[in-house]
């Protein structure tokens, strides 16, 4: 999914579940935090690709639960990136959960074929009889990876070790959990003045300050890996890297337990509200997207 789809998705549920302001802010940070396994940081090209490394690294229940201990709502950020992104297709790679556990089993048993046949495709599952004591069920479609994204190839077949979905990056469903999102987040403050009141102190109170260091570190990664992955000098990127080593100590605040004491603030009112901006938005999104007799992917 897009980074813009995972902020304001975090962002918006914990708003609703919490009415907080500054935890909505953390958990929209700690969306940016699964996708640093995109950037290849200190690994080199050649085993990020190998390893499959993204929706990986990042995106499973080891890190996420490691996380919550640093800061529960960085942690529900980071929680709902990985949820979203598990909607995806095998195309885009899904999400591996049970990463590193899952690695530790190496084959597949059936792997799915497509062969052609009078002008049309035929699958089917191929059993590979692997002379290994543990293996998965089915290993990924070769055919299907060929068309990802150049750092999620897989340089050779492995087992499902990810959990897919029907949904494909920067189509329909993301899209819609973009603008979906976006609208309830501003209806939410609009319905819950208290919330949009608490938002503008917020801003306007030093307590602002160890979120934006941490934000500013983690965008110095991301902007460190894309020269890295560009192939620049590693001064370039090392620099970056170091600056962010500097400004995410400086958010240390962020990691002082914020307690889970809270009134649920949802209304009727607004839950109302909710149901019809999200069904009519998604007609929006669907009649735009097949306009014309084009053919949409969801």
């Amino acid at each position: 999914m897009n980074l813009g789809t995972h902020i304001f998705f975090a962002g918006m549920v914990t708003a609703i579940f919490t009415g907080n302001p500054y935890f909505a802010l953390l958990a929209g940070i700690g969306s940016f935090i699964p996708d640093l396994d995109r950037q290849y940081l200190f690994f080199s090209r050649q085993t990020f690709v190998q390893e499959d490394l993204h929706r990986a690294l990042f995106h499973n229940l080891l890190f996420l639960s490691a996380l919550f201990f640093v800061n529960q709502w960085l942690a529900v950020g980071a929680f709902l990136h990985s949820f979203i992104d598990s909607f995806t297709t095998e195309k885009d790679r899904g999400v591996e959960w049970l990463f590193p556990f899952s690695r530790l089993v190496k084959r597949g048993r059936f792997v799915l074929a497509a062969k052609s046949e009078d002008d049309g495709c035929k699958l089917e599952l191929v059993d590979q009889k692997p002379q290994d004591r543990v293996y998965f069920f089915n290993e990924d479609s070769p055919e299907m990876t060929k068309i990802s994204d150049p750092d999620l190839k897989e340089p050779h077949a492995v087992p499902w070790r990810r959990t897919y979905g029907p949904a494909e990056n920067n189509q329909i469903l993301d899209k819609w959990l973009a603008v979906g999102s976006y609208t309830l987040l501003v209806a939410y403050s609009l319905v819950n003045w208290n919330f949009a009141l608490a938002g503008i102190k917020l801003i306007q109170s030093p307590r602002i300050l160890p979120p934006i260091f941490l934000l500013a570190g983690i965008v110095l990664i991301y902007v460190g890996g894309s020269l890295k992955k560009k192939k620049k000098t590693r001064r370039n990127y090392l620099s970056l890297y170091v600056a962010a080593a500097v400004m995410l100590p400086l958010s240390a605040a962020v990691a002082v337990s914020q307690g889970f004491t809270y009134t649920f603030p949802l209304n009727p009112l607004f839950a109302g509200l909710a149901c019809v901006i999200l069904a009519i938005e998604a007609v929006l999104v669907w009649r735009i997207s097949v306009r014309g007799g084009r053919k949409a992917v969801v």
